[in-house]
């Protein structure tokens, strides 16, 4: 073995202190499958790498910051396992984290292919993300919304602004592990960041729109 892999190797105590989760939760996890062995050094105690961190770190985001449970968890992790390709791999994350969102609205479903067909996009019916926006634009036609809806193609516009800046963000990731990692914690914190952020913005707008009336 060389003297850098041996350094990068690490005892039970210390993968637990540095992912973040206790010495029982990872036995649990090498049970399950969900972790790999780590190396034997003796006939009770083992040694792991990077790539034991690495999962560990993608199993807590899943779990603990996205709050999936444990069979979706598994899926991803199944997916980064034996992927086809990475983009079916974070296709595989997407629809853990968006769930089911069941929708037969024809009419919804044509508004919403008018405005991502004129940005160029190509959805599968099937996604969940795209039901999940089907149901999005039901609802606001169902409270007569229109305002919005007369601008969905600068939302869709808006919405490709930032699916481009998640993945310009996890770009530099060496691993697909890392990477889908950083489309979950992104998924998930990033939304609140983002809803946030336009609150400010309206407030913005709203006072220049105050300012403008009373000049």
């Amino acid at each position: 073995m060389s003297e850098s892999a041996e350094k990068s190797e690490m005892r039970m105590a210390e993968l637990s202190r540095r992912s973040e989760l206790s010495v029982p939760t990872i036995k649990y996890y090498l049970r399950e499958g969900l972790l790999k062995p780590g190396r034997r050094t003796s006939v009770n105690q083992a040694v792991y790498d990077r790539t034991h961190l690495e999962r560990l770190r993608l199993i807590r985001a899943l779990t603990s910051v996205a709050g999936l449970p444990l069979a979706k968890a598994r899926a991803v992790v199944d997916a980064v396992n034996e992927p086809s390709s990475e983009v079916e791999a974070m296709g595989v994350t997407q629809d853990a984290l968006i769930g089911e969102a069941e929708t037969d609205d024809t009419a919804a479903s044509a508004i919403l292919d008018r405005a991502i067909t004129a940005r160029g996009w190509r959805c599968a019916t099937s996604s969940p993300a795209y039901r999940a926006a089907v149901k999005a634009v039901a609802m606001l036609t169902a409270e007569n919304l229109t305002p919005i809806l007369d601008r969905l193609d600068a939302y869709v516009e808006a919405a490709e602004d930032v699916g481009r800046t998640d993945l310009d963000a996890i770009s530099d990731a060496v691993s697909l592990e890392e990477r889908i990692r950083g489309v979950v914690l992104g998924s998930v914190l990033r939304r609140p960041l983002l809803e946030a952020l336009v609150l400010l913005a309206q407030q913005l707008f709203a006072q220049d729109l105050t300012r403008s009336e009373e000049s």
